[in-house]
């Protein structure tokens, strides 16, 4: 598969995106966030402790957060909390009111079945459910998905998580929507690619999160077949993934090199902060105002600022377009 080219402006403010509170155009997208969470809960959902928090507090200090990225000029977010890790559609259609920011949020199951509901359903019925959540609503509210998460063992699919990574290709397939991968080891990632393919998803609309972590040739070899990437510890004192820390030099100096070898139109950058976790203990090291903040100018001086709007909004608004079969 070729690399995609750049869109034309005119292109760009043409593409809608689904959000929490309706549709988006492109045009009206001032900056964006490519991978954030405004809550996330670690728990297991067939556990008491699991969504048990004070939501008030929590939507409160998730608008306070989205505040300030709309001061930077930032006025869309993809949020990505799926099934499983403390989705709450309604909760984030009120941050996005009270903060006028857009959200577009996923579909999809969080690695091993987390979803009490899903559990033992047949690939079909699942990818049914995911076609609903992106064409009908969540849970009866009418708040549609604008996109496909999944994830899995980073050592590797269990038999589980193949079915959900089927159902999630199928429900990609059938809609035209975007499949973002939680997929911080190259080979794993490798393997659900060809799980995906398998089953007629195009790999156009493939998002690899966490790309960071891997080598410029594993980033490289996935871009040449049309695949997004995500460089999603902007900020980041440690990744978790990466087992050290990340410095804005080290990013700057991969991204100068992804841009000269010609994958600008692949690119995008984020904090993957999360404002709230539940528990406490496992919150961490990220805030998302720093990519505007700090690494912006940065990367302005490394690349410029045509290059760096594209990576920060236009790839944004081309990678989770609307689906295009709705």
């Amino acid at each position: 598969m070729k690399k995609p080219k750049a869109q034309t402006r005119a292109a760009i403010g043409s593409v809608k995106l689904r959000t929490v509170t309706g549709i988006l155009h492109g045009r009206n997208v001032k900056m964006a966030m490519a991978h954030e969470h405004m809550f996330t809960d670690f728990h297991s959902p067939d556990t008491d402790a699991y969504m048990d928090v004070n939501w008030s507090n929590k939507i409160g200090a998730s608008v306070e957060s989205a505040a300030v990225l709309r001061e930077q000029g930032v006025n869309l977010v993809v949020e990505w909390t799926n099934i499983g890790i403390g989705r709450n559609v309604v909760a984030l259609r009120d941050v996005s009111r009270q903060s006028d920011v857009h959200f577009v949020c996923p579909t999809g199951i969080y690695k091993d079945l987390k979803s009490p509901a899903l559990t033992g359903v047949p690939i079909a019925a699942m990818a049914k459910h995911f076609v609903t959540e992106l064409t009908t609503g969540i849970d009866g509210t009418g708040i549609r998905a604008g996109f496909v998460k999944t994830s899995c063992n980073e050592s590797g699919a269990t038999k589980k998580e193949v079915g959900i990574l089927r159902a999630a290709a199928i429900a990609a397939k059938e809609t035209g929507a975007a499949l973002g991968f939680h997929g911080p080891v190259a080979k794993t990632t490798r393997n659900v690619i060809r799980i995906m393919e398998k089953e007629g998803f195009n790999i156009g609309r493939f998002v690899w999160a966490h790309a960071q972590v891997s080598t410029l040739d594993d980033n490289r070899r996935q871009a040449d077949r049309g695949v997004f990437l995500q460089y999603d510890a902007i900020g980041a004192h440690s990744d978790q993934f990466f087992g050290g820390p990340v410095s804005d030099d080290t990013m700057l100096e991969r991204l100068g090199q992804m841009v000269e070898s010609g994958y600008e139109n692949q690119i995008m950058l984020s904090t993957d902060a999360a404002v709230c976790i539940n528990p406490p203990a496992f919150q961490y090291d990220r805030n998302s105002a720093y990519l505007y903040r700090y690494f912006e100018d940065k990367l302005k001086q490394r690349i410029g600022a045509r290059r760096t709007r594209k990576i920060l909004r236009d790839n944004v608004i081309t990678a989770f377009r609307q689906p295009t079969k709705l």
